[in-house]
Parts: C-alpha cells; structure tokens; sequence
C-alpha cells in the first residue's frame, strides 16, 4: 500500500477561479509595496501618506526626506513574499484555493521585487536607482542591482517551480501546468492596464508603463516554470488537485476590481 499509486481525479480547474487569484494576488503585491512598504514607513517616521495609488506613494515628511522609504517598498514587498512561501509550505492540503492564492503571492511579491531591482540597474528609474544615486562610480553599482535582481529572480523562479508542482502532481502534462500559469498571467496584465487607464493623479502613459512593468514584464518568468519542472527531481507532489470555482473568492475578486478600478487606481490623495 505504501507504493501504491495516488488517486487521480479529472481536471476541473476554473479559468475564471485561476484569474480571479491571480487579480486578488496582483492587487495584494501592489499594496504590499505602496502601502505597507513605502506608506508604512512614512507613518513610523512620523509622516503622512499624500497620495496613494498601485504603483506609487508620496509622503509629507516632518523633516527631511529620508532614503529609507525607497528600500521599504520592495524589501517588504520581498519579505512578504518569503512568508507566503513559508505559510504555503504549512497550509493543510485540502486549501486549494487558498494554497493557489499564496503561491501567486509568494510569485508576485517575489518576481516583482527583485525584478524591480534588476530594472532598476539597467533603466536608472525606480526606488533602487534613487538608494545609489550618490553612490560612485553609477556603473558599478547599476552593474550590482542588476546582479542581485537578476540572481534574486532566478532563485524566485527556481522556489516558484517547485511549489507549482504540488498542483499539478505527479507525471503532470504540459498543457496543465501551462493553464496554471498562463491564465493568472493574462488576468493580472489586464487588470493592471485596465486600472493603469483609470488614473488620473498619474499620466496615462506613466501608468500604463508601470501597470506592464509590474504584470507582463515581471511576471514573465512563469512560462519557464513548467520547462523547469521537468528538470526536477521533486519528492514534494500531491494528487492532481483542482481549483474550482468559489462564489466567495469571486466576490472578493470582484470586489478588488471595483476598488482598484474606481477609487485606487485613479489615486488616493
């Protein structure tokens, strides 16, 4: 009984529950960022968040500006996608749902931040850019960002895959590993434009370029994960599992969307 083979069920994931995680994710990353990140260090230093929106926060502070907001958004934003790992390595197996959900935290937050980094180093924009402004000579410390993102991506993908495996389970098709990640793929860089066109503190092309940033750009390194997989050696698997549709997942999603589209999007402030 103990080689006996796991139990197979039919496939039955939802691609309207797969792209619902993917926007509650996408959204959650973005608000790890700006708002526990860049706007929680503007509160602890005795700031006050001026404006709010997916992709960028501005703070009054009392005195002088201070560097440290710019490390606080994706060093947060990566610390919280350790502890999506960590939470989705203990989750009960029986979470699909939820154990889905965190697997996309632990991939946006993850992908986001160090891609950010990475980005950073080869455009001279972005929160990383300002930390080593003053730093000389620029060429090396871009050369460095783009060395520690770019190392920090690959070792993201590398955690990224073997969780992946866990849903689609032992001998998995290609074909079912590539709707697991396709679809959230699709779903966050639509959600993400759509929300970039309603800003209006933001220009729209300022918007849109971040809102493709932080989606199709960062997120790109899930279409190798599947290719990944199969050079794996992997004890960690489970049955094939399915994520089925969930109204209360839907209505939080749908809800997200609203906030995001009406009211964060446009700009807080």
């Amino acid at each position: 009984m103990e080689h006996a083979p796991l139990p197979q069920i039919a496939e039955k994931n939802s691609p309207t529950m797969l792209a619902a995680l993917g926007i509650l994710a996408y959204a959650a990353s973005m608000m790890m960022h700006e708002a526990l990140g860049h706007g929680g260090y503007c509160l602890a230093v005795g700031g006050h968040t001026t404006m709010l929106t997916p992709w960028m926060e501005t703070c009054h502070f009392p005195g002088a500006p201070s560097l440290g907001i710019k490390a606080a958004g994706p060093g947060v934003q990566f610390g919280m996608g350790l502890l999506a790992w960590l939470a989705l390595r203990r989750l009960p197996p029986n979470l699909t749902r939820l154990r889905f959900f965190l697997w996309l935290c632990m991939v946006l937050n993850l992908f986001v931040s160090s891609g950010y980094i990475a980005f950073s180093g080869v455009t001279d924009f972005g929160d990383a850019a300002e930390l080593i402004a003053p730093m000389h000579p620029a060429i090396v410390w871009r050369g460095g960002l783009i060395v520690l993102g770019g190392a920090a991506y690959y070792l993201s993908m590398l955690a990224a895959a073997a969780e992946l495996k866990w849903f689609a389970g032992p001998d998995d098709a290609n074909r079912r590993l590539f709707r697991l990640v396709w679809i959230p793929y699709a779903a966050i860089g639509v959600f993400a434009c759509s929300t970039a066109a309603m800003s209006r503190i933001l220009g729209h092309q300022d918007a849109l370029g971040m809102a493709v940033a932080s989606s199709f750009g960062a997120g790109w390194g899930l279409f190798r994960l599947p290719d990944m997989i199969r050079g794996m050696s992997l004890e960690r698997t489970s049955p094939k599992v399915s994520i089925n549709w969930s109204a209360a997942w839907g209505i939080a999603a749908a809800a997200v969307i609203v906030a995001f589209l009406f009211f964060i999007g446009p700009g807080l402030g």
